[in-house]
């Protein structure tokens, strides 16, 4: 009797770790991105934004089968080309904090998915003589995931942001004046990576 017990304990132990199973997944992931260009406040004359490589990570929690609520977090450092030699001097960093949401598709040995986010970007330039800057952003993207192992996965998105300004919202200020603008309300960023996905 006592080992049936023992045995049924055993059982239900067993089927409680499987039933939390890959409730989580971590994907830390790659990637290159691209920007809309700026304005200079004073002559308003093109501020590039160059194409670089991006990081971030998201965390996942199961809602329900094939439903994830996500937290997301993204970086990009950018260097700027204008022909205003101040401008010049800085780069600009983007930090993305968002929550949102992924729903997977299940297609035989692949998994697209369609995948959003709300939170705040972060930019701040590395000159320490321009202020940073915190702005309402959104995020919608869509992908594929091809399992590896039943815990692991590649997970391939593409996805673009938006940062929400002021109309020609004003950019890389210091001491009472500003030297670039944003070109309109919406910032937008397109991002294409790759990353590695663990659930448990």
């Amino acid at each position: 009797m006592a080992r049936f017990l023992l045995f049924t304990a055993v059982l239900l132990q067993a089927h409680t770790a499987m039933v939390h199973a890959q409730k989580y997944e971590i994907t830390p992931y790659v990637g290159w991105r691209t920007s809309s260009n700026l304005e200079e406040e004073a002559t308003g004359a093109t501020i590039d934004l160059k194409e670089t490589r991006s990081f971030g990570v998201i965390v996942s929690m199961q809602q329900k089968l094939g439903t994830h609520y996500d937290f997301l977090f993204s970086r990009q450092t950018t260097e700027l080309e204008s022909p205003n030699t101040l401008v010049n001097s800085t780069s600009l960093r983007f930090d993305y904090y968002q929550i949102g949401g992924t729903v997977v598709y299940d297609h035989d040995q692949l998994h697209p998915f369609v995948t959003g986010g709300l939170g705040a970007t972060h930019i701040s330039p590395a000159n320490p003589a321009f202020s940073s800057e915190t702005n309402f952003s959104l995020s919608i993207g869509g992908g594929l995931k091809f399992p590896i192992t039943r815990n692991v996965g590649l997970r391939l998105e593409v996805r673009g942001y938006g940062t929400v300004t002021d109309s020609e919202g004003s950019i890389l200020c210091a001491d009472g004046g500003c030297y670039a603008k944003f070109k309109g309300s919406l910032f937008m960023q397109f991002e294409a990576n790759a990353g590695l996905s663990i659930a448990f």
